[in-house]
């Protein structure tokens, strides 16, 4: 991996942990606590932008979990808001730059993509981590008509517990970029939600 790639990763990594924690420092919002899923929102303080955290608990093995969500090309098979997911290059076993092409969200708004890394962390405590973050990819110059988004932090973190029970918690701190109305934007926790419902539902349906 190059050099800047790794530090970049790392560091997003090490911002997801640190956050990912509910306390007085980090100054976590309860948005929603329904159905077993619970989320919070914040402003990241680093660019004002919102930050959301969904967690949940699922009878499932974080091998299970990671198989789905730290698989790109599968992220269409839960996800109905993508057009296209692809890996992009691979750089080494855990680390990929991936490609994902989001549907617009209404009608006549253009879709979004992001050009990303990805890295997936194996802990010798068994918690998993899927951390991505938006890089520039001279082998992906933008789409024409499609606005090119920004992620700058988002990732998976796959954590077993007693009775076999794993929790999930998703973080992710979005820019769609470009003319979005901000009732859309304040729609992007219960998106995330949304998607980890489907992940759920599809693990439980095709993962014995």
């Amino acid at each position: 991996m190059q050099a800047n790639y790794e530090a970049f990763i790392d560091e997003a990594k090490n911002k997801m942990m640190k956050w990912q924690e509910i306390n007085e420092q980090n100054m976590w919002e309860l948005y929603q606590n329904k159905d077993g899923y619970v989320v919070y929102t914040k402003k990241n303080p680093e660019n004002g932008i919102t930050i959301n955290r969904t967690q949940t608990e699922i009878a499932k093995t974080p091998d299970q979990i990671l198989d789905l969500v730290g698989d790109v090309n599968k992220r269409p098979l839960y996800d109905e808001k993508i057009e296209t997911a692809n890996v992009i290059e691979k750089i080494d076993e855990n680390t990929r730059v991936i490609y994902v092409r989001i549907k617009p969200p209404i009608p006549f708004m253009s879709s979004r993509d992001l050009v990303m890394i990805q890295k997936i962390y194996k802990q010798n405590d068994g918690i998993y981590i899927v951390c991505s973050k938006s890089i520039i990819h001279q082998k992906t110059p933008p789409v024409h008509k499609v606005e090119r988004a920004e992620m700058h932090l988002s990732g998976w973190i796959i954590i077993p517990q007693p009775n076999q029970m794993t929790k999930i918690i998703a973080i992710q701190c979005f820019d769609p970029r470009g003319d979005v109305p901000q009732s859309i934007t304040n729609q992007y926790a219960k998106l995330q939600s949304d998607m980890m419902k489907a992940v759920v539902k599809y693990i439980a349906l095709n993962y014995k």
